[in-house]
């Protein structure tokens, strides 16, 4: 499977999962996109720093627009509507998000706020979760808190009835970049 192929079909199975996929063509585009995705939700946003969001001048573009920005302090990500974090891959097979969690404000930017955004480098997608493991173990030692998310949190265990956002966010959004530029970020 080629690589447009694995992005269209991670799309359709997160998108099935619950998720809402929205492309952008490369870093300059994700400050617009995702101002205008977060309006509804809010204006505290939980940001994980990230190469990604450097790039993108992402805590400037949100800054601009009026969101009160999080990095640091005690209760981080506790009274945040949104939290913002860089994922490492993406599993087509199932519209899996796949990271390096060991940070705690990672997991806590990805758990509390009711939106998480996840940002994913188009290229960073592979066709399953062995694939992943691989590109995990070919950077070397294995994360210490490897996490998966498939859709917005979702449970059936309060009397077997589907609920969303009991466990987590009930909003996942995926931020999906291209880059036409080459794949220096693809390992």
């Amino acid at each position: 499977m080629n690589q447009d192929d694995l992005i269209a079909f991670f799309t359709r199975q997160a998108e099935v999962m619950g998720a809402q996929v929205i492309p952008v063509e490369g870093e300059g585009g994700i400050g617009p996109k995702l101002v205008e995705a977060l309006q509804p939700f809010g204006n505290r946003v939980a940001l994980v720093e990230s190469s990604m969001c450097r790039e993108a001048g992402l805590e400037a573009a949100l800054a601009a627009a009026g969101f009160g920005i999080e990095k640091e302090g005690a209760d981080f990500a506790r009274q945040a509507d949104t939290g913002i974090v860089e994922f490492d891959y993406g599993i087509a097979e199932t519209g899996t998000l796949a990271m390096d969690a060991t940070d705690l404000k990672t997991r806590l930017a990805t758990m509390l706020p009711l939106t998480c955004v996840a940002l994913l480098r188009a290229e960073r997608i592979r066709a399953g979760l062995t694939e992943v493991i691989d590109a995990y173990l070919e950077r070397g030692n294995w994360p210490g808190y490897f996490t998966l998310v498939t859709g917005p949190s979702r449970t059936a265990d309060i009397e077997r009835s589907l609920t969303i956002g009991v466990h987590g966010p009930e909003r996942l959004l995926i931020i999906l970049v291209r880059n036409n530029g080459g794949g220096r970020h693809g390992r």
